[in-house]
Formats: structure tokens, C-alpha cells, sequence
């Protein structure tokens, strides 16, 4: 008994370990540059930490909540600004996430080889590790939810062991209190508003269990109006400041939702709108997944094969468990045994699918729906929990003597399973770094060009005049700083880029040249690639005294970007 509490223990350090590699290694260029929306994540940190001014909700780029913002401005506080700090607060949630996955696994009354399972599969998917390597304050809705329902169902559970077994007196521990427990899970969910609009609809889930549990537990609401008083204090207290400022500013809480809402589709009613998304999300975790290479690669299923067959079987599994749990009910009879994780995973699963399915831009929208995951490691681990209840249950049964062999096909089969398992998650961690991570495709939607000009500028000794000649679709404000498309040069350059003037290389540069704007004494032009000859002939020929040189940043003529420097 012992050695199998060491092996279970040494597992699981094992896949936390992995947890933290595969977030954290090589993660300053993996992705390989840095998009837009990160990077206005990263210059609304420096401006934040700078001004020491730290918003609630930032209402530029469609409107953005706060909290992952400040932290990105910690994050450089301790690491410097670069992209290394830029993607770790994402990093570290999602570490946490696997971590409070375990916890919640465990509270959940999971054998030792479905929570392994549970925190590899987590660990090892391509959807959670993308997610949790590119700064996008989306990962902290898993996190959160993971937590919160952690110390919801520790809560539940104290409460639940206390009336079956009622005492004239309990003393618990601070962390043994329901109380407790019910008000940091209200916490967590309060905190939630301040992370992704998709977590607005979380509230639901806890509406969704009060339901089903009015349904199914005896005097509910005698045992536990206590602690549902708790949540909901412990719940507004994180979440009035956001909530106020809603009600404050009305267009910041709907902007973005109304934008691509099924309510605006062109060319498509309401509920033909709604029908189409609910079926592309629902479809993505077994076919076609988001097409966007960001969120996915190649649009892969978010599911491999044999983790999808199980996503479905604990799927109905759990509806199942649900329907016996009620029809029981009725009968007297107490809840099965896996009815909180089958209410929890349906409940989480179906509600955290609102964000999707209510839009139509870019479906299947992995990132909308990125609240499900918990439920869909929850639905993958419970087949697993029904093959050892069977196992067990024909091993000790008197009923059924089993010969040797049978038993050893049994095994076997048992053990090809979790083989299966495991080099399918080893597979997904390949398909990130060796297939993903390298595709060209990635590169161009990570804007990789404008992320190596911005590292190349950095590194770049200042003249006294520096200008930065750019492709004619990047807009240029009108005291020649960058404005617009060009956010991932502005924060990889920085604070260096701040020294340089911008244009575009286009007729307006031949324009400035011959009104004598441009200086050439003590000067550096950085030009980006496919500039046009003519205005770079036309520069050389106004500035004969510098000298071009053509700069490759990468051994790889094939990856590297070309820029050439006049100085």
C-alpha cells in the first residue's frame, strides 16, 4: 500500500514538473513573435507601471478588464519588459490551473489513476498549453473556475459529512470550515469579472448546481442557506468595483459582446445564427477546429482522437448519472457516486459554451470557449473511474470466477489504455513545439516581422536622427509615432523605438526627401524588407556619406527577416 502512495506521489510531481516545462521553456520565443493584442496588453503594463495608474478596465482595443493587465506590470517589475515577462503571469496560471486541477480531482473522490490521468491530459493539451504561453487574459478564466469550484466542493462536502454524521460539537481548522471554504470560493468567482468577458456567465453554473441540488439533497436550504450567504458576500466583495463601473459605463460591458453577437449576423436570423455557431463549437472538439492559427494548428480538432471518444463516453456517462440521480431521488435513494462531478462537468460545460455559440465571428472560437475545460477533463477522466469501479467489482464479486487468462486480457487492455494516454499527450506537446511552433504560417499570425525589426531596433546604438522606414499598410499618426498595426514593434522596441520618427516608405518619403525634412548628419535609417527601390535609391542619393548594410537575424535565410540600415 505504501509503494503505491510513493509511485502515485512521484507521478504526480512528475506531470507537475512537466506542467512547468512545457509553460515556461524557451518561452520568450515560443510562440515566435508577439500579436497585436499582446502586445497592447504589454504597452498598457508599462504605461500602468510607469504612471502608477492601474485601471479597473481599460477601454482601448475593444474594452479589456484590468486584473491581467496589472499583472502583466508586476510581471515586468521583477523581469524587465521583455517577452519573457510579457507571457508569464499566463504561464503561471496555467501551472496553477494543473495544480488546482489535482486539488479538485481529489476533492471529487477520484481514484489515484484518474487523477493522474486527469493532470497529464491537462497538462500534455495542445488547447491549454497554447493558451497558457501567449498573454492573453482568457487563461485566467480555467484558473479561476478550478479554484473556485475546489474550495466550493471542499465546502460542500464539510457540510455534507456533517449532517450525515450530525455531532453536538465541531471544531474545525480554519481550512476544515465550511464557512470558510463556501467564502473564498465566492472570492475567486468575484475576482473572475476582472479577468474575460466569457467569465460573466459563470454566476450561472452556480444557479445551474442550486437547481439540480434543490432537487436532490434533503432540506437544502435549511443545511446550506449559510454558506450560500457566505458565497454570495464573499462573491461581491472582488466583484461590485467592475460591476459599478458597468453600470457606470454600459458601452464598456456590452461593446464588444454586441460586435459579433448571433443578434447582428448579416444575411441569417437569430436562431438559424444561433443553431450554426452551437453546431461548429460542438463539432470542434471531434473534427474541424479553430481555424485560426493562433488558437490551434491547422485547424486540429481540440481533441485527439482517443481523448475525444472518451470526452464523449464521460459525457453520457454523466448524463446518465444525473438522470438516475434524480429518478432515485424520488425513490429515497441517495445520490450515485459520481453526481456532483457529472452536475459539475454538464453544468460548467454547457454554460461556459454561451460565449461561443453566441457569436459568429470566427467560429469554432476556441478562446470564447476556453471556460469548458474544465469540464472536458472532468468527462475524459470519468469512463476511466467506470472501468475501475467495473474492474474492481468483477474481482471481489462472488457472482463471477473469472479465469487467470481473462483476467489478464482484462489487465492488459487496462494498461494499452493509459499507454495510449500518455504518448497521445506526449504527441500533443510535439505537435506545439515541433510541428506548431515552427510552421510559417504561425510566424505571419504572430506578425514575427515586426516582432525581429523591434528586437533589431533595440539593439541598435541612437544618432542624434533616427528614422524608421516602413511597409506602406502600417499606419503612422500624425507626429510620425506608430498608431495602429504596428503595436508588437512598438513593444518590442521599447523604450528605444520612442528615439525614432516613423514613415512610410511610399511616395510621401521621395516627398519629404526633396522638401529637405530629413537630416542626414549623425543619422541611422532602419528600413524594413521589399522596400521600394526608388525611395531607397532616392534616400542614398540624399544622404551619398551612409552606407547600406543588409542584416539577416537568423542563420535561417528561409525564417530570418531581412532589414537593411543606412548610417
Amino acid at each position: 500500500m505504501k509503494m503505491k502512495k510513493y509511485f502515485f506521489l512521484i507521478t504526480i510531481i512528475f506531470i507537475f514538473l512537466l506542467s512547468i516545462i512545457t509553460r515556461l521553456w524557451n518561452l520568450e520565443q515560443t510562440p515566435p513573435g508577439i500579436w497585436y493584442d499582446e502586445a497592447y496588453n504589454g504597452l498598457d503594463a508599462i504605461k500602468a507601471m510607469e504612471t502608477s495608474d492601474y485601471k479597473i478596465f481599460y477601454p482601448e482595443n475593444y474594452g479589456r478588464e484590468g486584473l491581467y493587465i496589472n499583472a502583466l506590470a508586476v510581471s515586468f517589475k521583477i523581469f524587465g519588459i521583455n517577452s519573457f515577462a510579457l507571457r508569464f503571469p499566463s504561464a503561471l496560471f496555467g501551472i496553477l490551473t494543473v495544480l488546482g486541477f489535482y486539488f479538485l480531482l481529489k476533492k471529487l473522490s477520484l481514484s489515484r489513476i484518474s487523477i493522474s490521468l486527469g493532470i497529464f491530459t491537462l497538462t500534455t493539451s495542445f488547447y491549454h498549453l497554447n493558451f497558457s504561453r501567449i498573454a492573453f487574459r482568457a487563461i485566467m478564466v480555467p484558473f479561476l473556475l478550478t479554484w473556485s469550484f475546489y474550495f466550493f466542493i471542499k465546502g460542500f462536502n464539510i457540510i455534507q459529512k456533517h449532517f450525515i454524521r450530525p455531532q453536538k460539537k465541531l471544531l474545525y481548522r480554519l481550512t476544515r470550515n465550511p464557512i470558510f471554504n463556501f467564502f473564498i470560493a465566492g472570492l475567486l468567482t468575484g475576482i473572475g469579472f476582472h479577468t474575460y468577458i466569457a467569465y460573466r456567465v459563470v454566476p450561472l453554473i452556480f444557479i445551474f448546481i442550486l437547481l439540480f441540488s434543490l432537487i436532490v439533497y434533503k432540506k437544502f436550504i435549511n443545511n446550506y442557506w449559510r454558506a450560500i450567504l457566505i458565497f454570495i458576500c464573499g462573491f461581491l466583495i472582488p466583484a461590485s468595483p467592475i460591476l459599478f463601473y458597468f453600470q457606470q459605463n454600459p458601452l464598456a460591458f456590452t461593446g464588444r459582446t454586441d460586435a459579433v453577437s448571433i443578434l447582428n449576423a448579416p444575411d441569417m436570423t437569430p436562431p438559424a445564427a444561433f443553431i450554426k455557431s452551437l453546431s461548429y463549437h460542438l463539432q470542434s472538439f471531434f473534427f474541424t477546429g479553430d481555424n485560426n492559427q493562433r488558437h490551434n494548428h491547422l485547424s486540429l480538432p481540440l481533441l485527439p482522437g482517443v481523448w475525444a471518444l472518451f470526452f464523449a463516453i464521460g459525457f453520457f456517462i454523466s448524463l446518465k448519472e444525473i438522470i438516475a440521480t434524480i429518478i432515485h431521488r424520488f425513490k429515497k435513494i441517495p445520490p450515485t457516486n459520481y453526481f456532483l462531478l457529472s452536475l459539475l462537468a454538464q453544468s460548467i460545460f454547457w454554460i461556459m459554451l454561451i460565449p461561443g455559440i453566441l457569436s459568429l465571428e470566427g467560429i469554432p472560437h476556441s478562446l470564447r470557449i476556453i471556460g469548458t475545460i474544465p469540464a472536458i477533463f472532468l468527462f475524459i477522466i470519468l469512463p476511466f473511474e467506470y472501468l475501475r469501479r467495473l474492474y474492481l467489482h468483477l474481482k471481489t464479486s462472488p457472482f463471477y470466477s473469472l479465469k487467470i487468462w481473462r483476467w489478464r486480457i482484462m489487465q492488459i487492455t487496462f494498461s494499452i489504455l493509459i499507454i495510449t494516454f500518455f504518448l497521445t499527450g506526449i504527441f500533443q506537446i510535439y505537435i506545439y513545439f515541433g510541428l506548431w511552433a515552427k510552421n510559417p504560417k504561425t510566424n505571419e499570425f504572430f506578425q514575427q516581422d515586426l516582432y525581429q525589426l523591434g528586437i533589431f531596433i533595440k539593439k541598435q546604438p541612437l544618432k542624434q536622427n533616427n528614422y524608421l522606414l516602413l511597409k506602406n499598410y502600417i499606419s503612422i499618426d500624425k507626429n510620425n509615432r506608430s498608431d495602429f498595426t504596428e503595436k508588437s514593434l512598438l513593444f518590442t522596441g521599447y523604450p528605444t523605438i520612442k528615439n525614432y520618427s516613423a514613415y512610410n516608405v511610399n511616395e510621401d518619403i521621395i516627398g519629404l526627401v526633396n522638401s529637405d525634412a530629413i537630416d542626414c548628419s549623425d543619422s541611422q535609417f532602419i528600413l524594413q524588407q521589399n522596400i521600394p527601390l526608388l525611395a531607397l535609391k532616392k534616400i542614398k542619393n540624399y544622404c551619398p556619406n551612409l552606407k547600406l548594410q543588409e542584416i539577416l537575424l537568423d542563420k535561417n535565410i528561409e525564417t530570418s527577416q531581412r532589414f537593411w540600415i543606412l548610417k
